[in-house]
């Protein structure tokens, strides 16, 4: 049981580190899983479950902490990744320019009307207040 304990510990440490023996590129989706452990160690499962439970929380802390590293070409994926989220952001940049402008042209529109629209209540305000002053009455000589 003690060799066995010792082939899950070094197999958990291979697939935490990223450096499989066994799986090789048939390792799918470099999941830590109990089926992926078993076939690193080359162990049963049911060896797992039955006598080496402790393993079994050793794997639920390395879930936690992470997935494994890709260590063949992860460099390039993160720089592929990178320039996909700036070209994106570029684009979003673009879009945002455009919009931004159409609304300051909007904007500089509207203040122009408010602008008219003052002037134009200014002078109704004017020619509502000579309509509203008191008429001086001439008595007429007849």
């Amino acid at each position: 049981m003690q060799a066995t304990a010792d082939k899950l510990g070094a197999a958990l440490d291979r697939l935490v580190r990223g450096a499989p023996e066994r799986l090789a590129s048939t390792y799918p989706g470099r999941r830590l899983t109990v089926a992926a452990l078993a076939r690193e160690a080359g162990v049963a499962r049911n060896a797992i479950y039955t006598n080496h439970r402790d393993i079994l929380d050793d794997l639920a802390r390395a879930r936690k902490r992470g997935a494994i590293p890709d260590r063949l070409g992860s460099v390039e994926h993160k720089v592929a990744e990178q320039r996909a989220v700036i070209g994106d952001m570029q684009l979003q940049i673009r879009q945002l320019v455009t919009e931004n402008a159409g609304l300051l042209r909007r904007a500089v529109e509207a203040e122009r009307l408010a602008e008219m629209a003052d002037r134009r209540n200014a002078q109704l305000t004017k020619q509502i207040d000579v309509l509203r002053r008191p008429a001086v009455l001439r008595p007429t000589n007849a």
